[in-house]
């Protein structure tokens, strides 16, 4: 893989921010990371945040709340900004969300490193190949309860982006049913599309972890448990943004996950 010269600044201090530093530092990647924790990086002076963030991209790894406070902070610098999910639990959020969207002067790129991975391009490209309905059964979730973010929104846009994905050619004619489990710590999301598609998500709180794709009642995927040792989607993912081959169209990008808040808090 090929890089820029530009650095990588990664804010926040959590296992996930860890890990990113990790997987990019340990595959031999041309580029210096930097990092700093997300409050530490708000308590920055407005005045110095321009040549703090220059020449690098910026990825926000953190909760929904603080990373909005971050997107605000930087919103009329000029950088590439990876933003993390969830980036919005609830509508006000997303709203809030939009708007920075709007203001920004930054060029904006939702994380969804399985978008790139090898397992994801294969299972896709057999799923869309089949001219009947398709039917998806997709378990996601595990026992712990976070204080900061519901259960469901841990785990639910890691499978709402492929989903995106897989519909957005029929954004116009999905309909979508839901239903609250587990005192509102697990949902079940149907989503039918015609003639074409029958998904039915399982996310957030389980007894213990589940994390799977049943396909059309026979196979079975676990986007977790890849054994190509050449898949690196976070590696690929970051090579994408690095070279800046994509468009900054967020919303279209999260354009199911925008949905179906709206749906859910309406």
């Amino acid at each position: 893989m090929k890089y820029s010269n530009k650095q990588l600044l990664v804010i926040g201090s959590g296992p996930w921010p860890q890990k990113i530093k990790s997987i990019l530092n340990a595959n031999n990647h041309q580029v210096k990371i930097n990092s700093i924790g997300a409050r530490d990086f708000l308590s920055i002076d407005t005045n110095s945040i321009e040549s703090y963030v220059s020449n690098q991209i910026v990825w926000i790894a953190t909760i929904p709340t603080i990373q909005l406070e971050i997107l605000s902070k930087i919103k009329l610098q000029s950088n590439i900004v990876v933003i993390e999910k969830p980036f919005a639990t609830d509508s006000k959020e997303l709203e809030s969300f939009i708007n920075l969207i709007n203001e920004s002067e930054n060029t904006l790129f939702l994380s969804e490193p399985w978008r790139y991975s090898k397992i994801w391009e294969l299972i896709k490209n057999k799923i869309t190949k089949q001219n009947s309905l398709q039917s998806i059964v997709i378990y996601r979730g595990g026992p712990n309860i976070r204080t900061y973010i519901n259960p469901v929104w841990d785990w639910i846009q890691h499978d709402l982006g492929l989903v995106g994905e897989l519909l957005k050619e029929y954004q116009g004619e999905i309909e979508i049913g839901f239903k609250w489990l587990n005192d509102g710590n697990t949902l079940n999301l149907k989503i039918i599309s015609g003639s074409r598609f029958s998904i039915e998500m399982n996310v957030g709180y389980f007894s213990e972890r589940v994390e799977y794709w049943e396909i059309n009642g026979k196979e079975k995927v676990n986007f977790n448990n890849n054994q190509n040792s050449n898949d690196h989607p976070i590696c690929t993912m970051y090579d994408y943004v690095n070279t800046k081959n994509f468009t900054n169209n967020l919303i279209e990008q999260s354009w199911l996950t925008n949905k179906v808040i709206r749906l859910l808090y309406t």
